[in-house]
């Protein structure tokens, strides 16, 4: 028999990819990204960026109104802006780290710099989710291992970045709330550089089925608080979609709460989906890992992850040694946004519903 089954054509094809990556997984040599200058005002920036597929140039130039004189121009300001600011006294001024907010906030000079500000002041303010972001830390390298959050291997049809969050995989018993945020900024800063993250975003979906009430005790009103305050002004990350997936009655309540803080511009993209079909109408079931219904299996996905990290960590550390001083300014900002929050101006919401 000559003819070939959909399903058995879908096996190869997914046998082939397996083999494709894996031959593409870590090997013993590891080159490292350098560690960044943290001069503010060194006497030679960094202007290496990387160049942009068509698809990206589009992005760029249609919906981050971006063009190289814009670009050159903007760098410029910024740098100089953090020369002059008195409360930044180390600071990344390389292209790449600065294009994250300049892209991020379509070029918008104010917005850009005071998300780079906030960016600064959360990492000082909140050193247990920001710091020793660290492949060799055990707790973070055996999170990192067991897939609580990772990015696959492909990208979606719009050139999208795909994560992976499972959250069943965080025992509340050895980990904590910093803990699953130290994740999340780990790979959010293995991935803030790449410059089609940067202008085709983000998508992430989380698997909910294995969360537990000893996790969600783990996450306090002020935890809430504090993320929602930090994802509203101070992430630099275009995130165009965020789907949870089998989410329990208790942590929708949560989620719902969570919503409320959320600008509306991030809670028009959250949905949540009852099953993992639902959530195939949404999200092209091929890049999930092969575990939920994907090509490539889990431990692939992971393995590529753990190399990234390793590759990334001088830039990681280095991280922990920018220093900004938080002044009175700060703390006036977090006051005001949590009296909005206890008056209700943040404004009506429309509440997460399972599709």
């Amino acid at each position: 028999m000559n003819s070939t089954t959909d399903s058995g054509s879908e096996m190869f094809i997914s046998e082939r990819k397996v083999r494709h990556y894996k031959q593409k997984m870590p090997s013993d040599e590891v080159v490292l990204v350098p560690r960044p200058n943290l001069d503010k005002a060194p006497a030679r920036y960094d202007n290496e960026i990387d160049e942009l597929d068509a698809h990206c140039q589009q992005l760029a130039r249609d919906f981050l109104r971006e063009n190289p004189t814009i670009r050159e121009q903007s760098l410029g300001q910024l740098r100089d802006w953090i020369v002059k600011h008195p409360s930044i006294k180390r600071c990344r001024t390389d292209a790449r780290f600065l294009l994250r907010f300049l892209r991020t906030k379509k070029y918008s000079f104010i917005n850009a710099s005071t998300m780079l500000e906030r960016y600064l002041s959360c990492r000082v303010v909140h050193p247990h989710w920001f710091k020793r972001l660290d492949i060799e830390d055990q707790q973070m390298c055996e999170l990192v291992e067991a897939g609580f959050l990772y990015p696959v291997l492909e990208k979606d049809a719009r050139g999208r970045t795909v994560i992976f969050g499972d959250a069943g995989t965080l025992d509340p018993k050895v980990y904590t709330v910093g803990h699953g945020c130290r994740m999340h900024m780990l790979v959010g800063e293995t991935l803030y550089d790449d410059a089609s993250v940067q202008c085709a975003g983000f998508v992430l979906v989380y698997d909910l089925s294995g969360i537990t009430m000893g996790m969600l005790g783990l996450v306090t009103l002020n935890d809430i608080r504090d993320l929602a305050t930090y994802l509203n002004n101070a992430v630099p990350m275009r995130i165009q979609e965020l789907h949870f997936v089998n989410t329990p009655s208790l942590a929708l309540k949560i989620a719902n709460y969570t919503l409320a803080l959320m600008n509306e511009k991030l809670r028009n993209r959250i949905m949540c989906h009852r099953s993992w079909e639902d959530l195939h109408k949404k999200v092209d079931k091929r890049l999930m890992p092969q575990e939920y219904g994907g090509a490539i299996p889990k431990e692939v996905h992971i393995a590529a992850f753990k190399k990234r990290c390793q590759i990334y960590r001088p830039q990681l550390l280095a991280l922990d040694e920018m220093d900004y001083e938080v002044g009175r300014d700060m703390d006036s900002c977090k006051k005001s946004h949590a009296a909005e929050i206890e008056t209700g101006t943040i404004g009506s919401f429309r509440k997460l519903q399972l599709d």
